[in-house]
């Protein structure tokens, strides 16, 4: 048996020689022609070469089966279930993250493409007069260019992993070739109901600093990497802003905002947990009633379209703002995205965006990106510029000659080699409609994800630690329903939403926002309650009559040759249809026809801003902030592989109308 001191020789050892080898080692021939150490521009304390062969993004292309099926991207809790693959996992991303930053293929630098440090990456230059990250937001790319940001990101990974299952010998080495064979980055469900008693943020996520793993000489104990990034060094020319370029490690909800703030991640998992509800409505909406791109992928407002105000990247916005709460995630109040990807977490929730890319398109094949004109520009793409589908994703090459992706080329998740549960097109048991509403469905059954969860802020014991429910399994092998359903709504819920005219409909409620992007020169929050609420703002995130909580993501920083952008408006939604149900059942609302919710929304109804650090903005001190609350009667599906029918929408102007903030008779919906 080790000893204290022997495990530790060991652990350095092995990343000294992880180091060595470097991450581009076992690379297919054909991706690269040679090695790219230090491909990153100079602007950091590191000798970055520019120049030499492009990187070729090919993602993972192992594992395709003559029916023309490729590997799963799993649900996170599900990898956790095959611990030979998760200790793999855990093994390359510790080894990926501790590469020289200096080095091309380094966690560093790929997640610096996003945003900061604003340099070149693999010799990809910025546009004339363009500053920023590569990251497309608030564009009709912002689905489509994170495709091969996460492609790269796994190609990198599983190259690492490839390289450590070649350390270990005999039938270890055999057992670990076979859990990698077909390995692909896990996705994070944060819109599925977790087991009764869990919470949304896993345990392995934000519960421990620390993490088992089995190395080839033996057990050990690691740094979790994903709980955090460890900066090595930490370049405050690189990460100039404050308290970034203090902070040494990426954290969530920090305790301060000086170099030794901790992460709280048991808050930022109250906050998930209080929200999963609003969640999953989100989501499931934009599957049933999304059924054009360009309303579907991204924030921006399209006037007169009041039954179009979500987005992915909207709901996408509201996780960033939850799990960063002021760190890396939703980065603090004076920045946007600029340093999010640094933080583990990035990946995971990324990929789940990715996957309802994917269901959607699944379920919209003939619907993709459109000329749009985006405001703000990128990198590479100066603000104002039409994008389209043949616009050059960058920097994501996807050849040696230099030509990089596009929308048109990416189109299809089977051009990296993976695809997702519930997108199974070589495989008649998945039915892409059934398998949602069985996670997301506002009728029926919910399929509840098995799992270690973060509920309050205490340690769970070992034993309990251990305990996992069957997942996602029964879904990923059938395409069915979970072992582990529970109802979404009692059957006095279901008999509450009924219309008595017609028990085949009910009524959707829905609170819609939208500001201008840039209203408060930095990211904030709009939270939506229904009843009394606690004056204390610190507590508004996990109050008990919080709907949800929407975030604005911004920046004291407009892009460079972009005036137009202040006035650029942004969208979101919050659900409160489920709100309302329980209000009913709580003998507080009478029902949910139109003219009893009208009359108790206008009474119940309220929101606030506050910014990521807690301070409360008067809601008529924000520009263009306007509040509304639309309704839509819906037809029930007949079967668990259809979706309702939503009717036209009808803005209830009543509610809001000559409240701070509210939408006004004659306003522009």
């Amino acid at each position: 048996m080790f000893t204290t001191y022997n495990m530790l020789g060991a652990l350095l050892m092995w990343l000294l020689v992880s180091t060595l080898i470097g991450a581009t080692e076992a690379l297919p021939p054909t991706a690269i022609s040679k090695p790219h150490s230090d491909a990153r521009a100079a602007k950091t304390p590191h000798g970055r070469r520019q120049g030499g062969s492009p990187y070729v993004i090919q993602g993972v292309q192992g594992g395709r089966g003559s029916d023309g099926s490729v590997p799963l991207r799993l649900e996170i809790r599900q990898l956790i279930k095959d611990t030979d693959q998760f200790n793999l996992y855990l093994l390359a991303l510790y080894r990926f993250q501790n590469t020289d930053q200096s080095q091309l293929l380094s966690f560093y630098q790929i997640a610096g493409i996003h945003g900061r440090p604003f340099v070149p990456w693999d010799n990809v230059q910025a546009a004339t007069g363009q500053d920023g990250g590569y990251c497309t937001h608030s564009s009709i790319l912002f689905a489509t260019w994170h495709r091969p940001y996460l492609a790269l990101y796994e190609q990198v990974l599983y190259t690492t992993m490839q390289t450590i299952v070649n350390e270990f010998t005999g039938d270890q080495k055999t057992r670990y070739a076979q859990a990698a064979a077909n390995f692909r980055i896990p996705y994070w469900d944060w819109a599925a109901a977790p087991p009764s008693g869990w919470g949304v943020l896993l345990w392995e996520m934000g519960g421990e600093q620390t993490i088992q793993v089995i190395m080839p000489n033996g057990t050990t104990t690691i740094p979790n990497p994903l709980w955090s990034y460890n900066f090595h060094p930490l370049s405050s020319t690189d990460l100039p802003d404050s308290p970034f370029n203090v902070w040494q490690s990426t954290v969530r909800n920090p305790t301060t905002q000086t170099a030794n703030a901790t992460s709280q991640n048991h808050i930022v998992g109250l906050q998930l947990t209080s929200s999963q509800n609003s969640y999953a409505q989100r989501l499931m909406n934009l599957f049933v009633t999304y059924p054009q791109y360009g309303n579907f992928s991204n924030k921006g407002w399209i006037p007169g379209t009041p039954g179009s105000y979500d987005s992915l990247e909207s709901l996408h916005d509201q996780l960033h703002g939850l799990l960063g709460s002021g760190g890396h995630m939703s980065v603090n109040g004076k920045q946007q995205i600029e340093y999010s990807s640094f933080d583990p977490i990035f990946w995971l929730h990324h990929a789940t965006v990715d996957r309802a890319f994917a269901i959607w398109q699944a379920l919209y094949p003939h619907s993709y990106v459109e000329p749009t004109v985006d405001a703000f520009g990128t990198y590479t793409i100066p603000a104002g510029s039409t994008e389209d589908e043949k616009t050059p994703l960058t920097p994501f090459h996807k050849n040696a000659n230099g030509d990089f992706w596009d929308s048109a080329s990416i189109r299809n998740t089977s051009t990296f080699g993976y695809s997702y549960p519930e997108v199974q097109w070589w495989n008649a048991a998945v039915n892409t409609k059934q398998a949602v509403n069985a996670l997301y469905g506002n009728s029926g059954t919910n399929v509840t994800l098995g799992g270690r969860g973060i509920v309050e802020k205490e340690k769970r014991s070992v034993q309990q630690q251990q305990s996992r429910s069957a997942g996602l399994g029964p879904l990923i092998e059938a395409g069915l329903g979970g072992n582990n359903a529970i109802p979404v709504f009692t059957q006095d819920a279901v008999d509450v939403l009924d219309d008595d005219a017609n028990p085949n409909t009910y009524r959707e409620y829905i609170a819609n926002i939208r500001v201008s992007k840039y209203a408060l020169s930095c990211s904030f929050f709009i939270h939506i309650f229904l009843g009394d609420f606690n004056p204390d703002p610190s507590s508004w995130t996990t109050d008990p009559n919080l709907v949800g909580s929407h975030t604005i993501f911004t920046s004291a920083r407009l892009p460079a040759n972009c005036d137009s952008c202040k006035n650029v408006t942004v969208t979101g939604t919050i659900p409160l249809t489920m709100a309302l149900v329980q209000h009913v059942e709580a003998g507080q609302l009478n029902g949910t026809d139109l003219q009893a919710v009208e009359h108790y929304l206008t009474q119940n109804l309220h929101w606030r801003v506050t910014l990521m650090d807690e301070t409360i903005i008067p809601r008529d001190q924000v520009p263009d902030l306007k509040i509304s609350v639309v309704s839509s009667v819906v037809i029930r599906a007949q079967s668990d592989d259809e979706f309702p029918t939503w009717g036209p929408v009808t803005v209830l102007t009543n509610i809001t109308n000559g409240r701070p903030a509210g939408l006004d008779h004659g306003d522009p919906s």
